[in-house]
């Protein structure tokens, strides 16, 4: 029973982390938003094997993009989560992510899902690896070039 318990915290936590990084998105507070990642943690929103590895690295690919968008806004729902032992997780989740244009061009709205792997830390549940995978988009000027499908079934 105390497993069970646990793992119930812990799926909540892991959901609270996943709520609390599209919070900070929205705010533009990017500092605040990678702090889900542990300081090595990875990231992935393309196809091809280009990661993004490290805290810092990530907050320096974010900023930019996020300076692009007067506002945003981001859901999350659902959520997936398998537990590979104790301290280690994976999750799944849907996005439905809209976009307004600094520059006051067209709305850009996405549907993906996010892949990551969460490991336990001192300061609680932390992304080691995010995958974006797209499913499609409305309103891109490039549509979904360079950006990595779910992969649905033929």
């Amino acid at each position: 029973m105390d497993n069970m318990l646990q793992q119930m915290m812990d799926r909540q936590a892991i959901t609270d982390g996943l709520h609390w990084y599209t919070k900070w998105v929205d705010l533009n507070r990017v500092d605040k938003q990678v702090q889900i990642f542990t300081e090595d943690g990875r990231l992935k929103f393309g196809v091809g094997d280009d990661w993004t590895v490290g805290r810092a690295n990530i907050e320096a690919l974010i900023t930019p993009l996020v300076q692009l968008y007067s506002a945003t806004h981001h859901y999350i729902t659902n959520i997936e989560i398998t537990f590979e032992g104790a301290d280690e997780a994976r999750s799944q989740c849907y996005l439905h992510a809209w976009h307004r244009p600094a520059d006051g061009s067209e709305n850009f709205v996405l549907y993906a899902q996010y892949h990551d792997r969460w490991t336990r830390t001192a300061d609680g549940w932390r992304i080691t690896e995010r995958r974006l995978k797209t499913a499609g988009t409305e309103g891109s000027p490039s549509g979904e070039a360079g950006l990595e499908p779910i992969g649905r079934a033929s």
